[in-house]
């Protein structure tokens, strides 16, 4: 797909997507370059050395409430915040070819200001405290909610060969948004893989445990030597709490990820 023209950015930091207020974003994955030159030859001597990588996003400047600047301000310095970036658009379920990528970041700069008569801008970075991970979507429940009860996602194959060794797998979880007065064992998701799409019978790979406030969750990464190779397709499994009630609902998104 030559020739993008970058317009649909999005950019998802905790519990908040601010996408609406980008006017740029750049997902930024390097290698450190050691020097191994030695004495006696003519031309230096390069070696990949460890990953960085960081998420940067520029924009205009919006002080409301729950917007980025109160957000981004009170999380500077802050561990483990789940940023996922998508460089030209959201994606459909399963496609991971499409540029969606997820951290477990720290914020380490909110710049405000600029010349007179500007609109107001906002210079944002976040530094990666793990893997930068290929997000791919298992369900996109943004603009449509998740209802009560168990929401299953789609079947996709993440792998036809199995996860290689030294490979892990990954996986971030959004909640953007609750229902009023939702009952205490709130909401939560697991991501469960199995031979075949039909998932006649499964097992969990991932858990996130059940939140009933807005926020990002980061799963810890599973080693290829716990998962079945047999096991190819995943899918996610979004459970809103019943109470009392069939009215509670929740809107986010989940992804998978591995390498």
């Amino acid at each position: 797909m030559a020739g993008v023209i970058y317009s649909c950015a999005h950019l998802l930091v905790g519990a908040y997507d601010f996408s609406g207020q980008l006017t740029e974003m750049i997902v930024n994955r390097s290698s450190e370059s050691l020097d191994g030159s030695t004495m006696g030859t003519t031309t230096r001597k390069h070696k990949g050395g460890v990953y960085s990588a960081n998420v940067t996003a520029k924009g205009l400047l919006n002080l409301g409430s729950s917007l980025l600047d109160p957000v981004i301000f009170g999380g500077i310095g802050t561990d483990a915040t789940l940023v996922t970036a998508f460089v030209n658009g959201i994606p459909a379920v399963a496609c991971s070819t499409a540029g969606g990528y997820g951290i477990t970041a720290v914020s380490v700069t909110d710049v405000i200001g600029g010349s007179y008569g500007q609109l107001l801008p906002f210079d944002a970075d976040f530094q990666t405290q793990h893997d930068l991970v290929h997000a791919v979507v298992l369900d996109n429940a943004l603009s449509t909610a998740w209802s009560t009860g168990t929401n299953n996602g789609t079947a996709i194959p993440l792998s036809t060969s199995g996860m290689s060794t030294g490979e892990k797998l990954y996986g971030g979880f959004h909640i953007t948004a609750l229902s009023t007065s939702i009952v205490s064992n709130g909401v939560s998701a697991t991501i469960a893989a199995a031979s075949s799409s039909g998932f006649a019978t499964s097992s969990t790979r991932i858990t996130f445990s059940a939140k009933t406030c807005k926020l990002g969750q980061w799963a810890t990464p599973i080693a290829s030597g716990s998962l079945s190779t047999d096991q190819p397709f995943v899918r996610a499994i979004i459970t809103i709490a019943t109470g009392t009630s069939t009215g509670y609902s929740a809107n986010g998104l989940i992804w998978v990820g591995h390498q």
